[in-house]
């Protein structure tokens, strides 16, 4: 086997894996106890402003779903100190939110700042606030994006984060059980990587500067937002820079972890899957040459595992087509009816091991133990991050067991779907940055549907 030269050169990205699946098993091991808050007490009451950004509640409908999420989880908690937020490009909206328990702030088109797209709507909300007064250390933001739904859960974990005092800037986990029927199949299921991921952010914001920060269950102090402002330039990634931002001005005690959850929904078509990942991509390109020397040693590390993970996927792939199919070929003989071979998996699989051992082969043992540790922390990943989303939907057991056999199945499909964007978006950042000349060339903001 490792005389062969494609084997070599697959193996080699699958390798490029394993640092990245060691990481990631422990942070589940290490967080796992305070990813989700679990004994959220309520003693004491903080005025939350729950800000939507959203370009457009009337052609966005799950933007009421929110509102009313907000409004819902506080009554049944007697929770009276929310506000709910809803900072909009779509004049329209006006009318639509009309009636609505909500105040609607209507970026003027003609408002201008050094930020774009999601930014630029962001810093007018801080600069609202600053004119009604409510840019205080009495007020605290809770961003949501379009299609974002608060629990009761939620509520308390942001109010137990905020009694302690000590964080003023903090996130949570996300899931994305939302309209998971209703999504491809694919992009449903590729969207089980990231609650699995998210043990990471739990690491990333308690021990800062966190490399990434999400847009959304985000709770900010209002007066820190007002202080450090969104005006970081033509980047996609301004939650990015955002992250840094609190990090650099008031130190690594001012970041943490509320662990209250939020509950989304998966991109619904592959085109949304791509661009989506493709806007983070260029996005973290695009803020790297802000970043001091260190910090952005770490991220460019970071973006390339996430791009070598397309290689790596592919070289899995390959491997497994290149042993197993293989294999069934070369056993599916005459003399054997094809039923039966099921009753010969067993032996096919771990043929070369066995071999392996009585050659005392012991460099192929190590490599191959490497492999399958790397393959069941990949598979483990999808199953985890699946149940955790299913957790909080309404599908059935029944459906629920099809969607983890279905996982199982489609991991090398899932995978290639999931980390093809990077590698995509790497290329064509630097073909057009070459090309434009430009520091931080700006490009398309394609508007996911929800």
């Amino acid at each position: 086997m490792l005389d062969n030269l494609f084997l070599l050169v697959a193996m080699f990205f699958w390798f490029s894996y394993v640092p990245i699946a060691i990481v990631s098993l422990y942070r589940v091991l290490q967080n796992r106890h305070v990813f989700v808050e679990k004994h959220a007490k309520r003693k004491h009451d903080a005025s939350i402003i729950f800000q939507i950004t959203t370009r457009s509640a009337t052609k966005t409908h799950v933007v009421r779903r929110g509102i009313q999420s907000v409004i819902d989880s506080s009554h049944k908690i007697d929770y009276q100190g929310y506000k709910v937020s809803v900072v909009t490009d779509d004049p329209e909206d006006l009318v639509t939110l009309k009636g609505v328990e909500c105040e609607v702030v209507l970026v003027k088109p003609g408002f201008k700042t050094n930020a774009i797209r999601k930014g630029r709507a962001l810093q007018y909300a801080v600069e609202h606030r600053r004119r009604t007064g409510e840019n205080t250390r009495d007020y605290w933001i809770f961003h949501m994006d379009d299609e974002s739904y608060v629990t009761t859960q939620t509520i308390l974990a942001l109010l137990k984060s905020i009694e302690g005092g000590k964080e003023i800037a903090s996130e949570g986990p996300i899931f994305y059980p939302l309209k998971f029927e209703d999504a491809s199949r694919i992009t449903a299921l590729a969207e089980s990587i990231r609650p699995f991921t998210c043990y990471d952010c739990v690491s990333q914001m308690t021990n800062p500067p966190p490399l990434h920060i999400h847009g959304s269950n985000l709770l900010v102090r209002s007066d820190v937002e007002d202080e450090i402002e969104w005006q970081f330039g033509p980047t996609l990634a301004e939650d990015q820079m955002f992250g840094y931002k609190v990090f650099e001005k008031y130190g690594p005690e001012s970041m943490g972890w509320h662990g209250g959850i939020l509950l989304e929904q998966p991109p619904l078509n592959i085109r949304d899957h791509f661009f989506q990942r493709r806007r983070w991509v260029f996005g973290t390109l695009q803020n790297l040459a802000n970043f001091p020397r260190w910090h952005r040693f770490k991220l460019i590390y970071k973006s390339l595992t996430y791009f070598l993970g397309f290689a790596s996927a592919a070289a899995s792939t390959s491997i497994m087509l290149y042993n197993y199919i293989s294999a069934l070929w070369q056993y599916q003989e005459l003399s054997y009816n094809i039923m039966t071979i099921p009753d010969r998996l067993p032996f096919l699989f771990f043929e070369t091991l066995f071999e392996a051992v009585a050659d005392s082969a012991y460099l192929e043992i190590g490599v191959g133990s490497i492999l399958l540790f790397t393959s069941i922390v990949w598979i483990s990943s999808y199953q985890l991050g699946l149940f955790l989303n299913l957790r909080y939907s309404k599908v059935g057991t029944l459906k629920r067991l099809k969607f983890h056999f279905q996982t199982l199945f489609l991991c090398p499909v899932i995978g290639l779907v999931e980390t093809f964007p990077a590698f995509w978006a790497t290329i064509e950042y630097y073909f057009k940055k070459r090309e434009t000349g430009q520091k931080t060339p700006v490009y398309d903001f394609y508007v996911v549907a929800k």
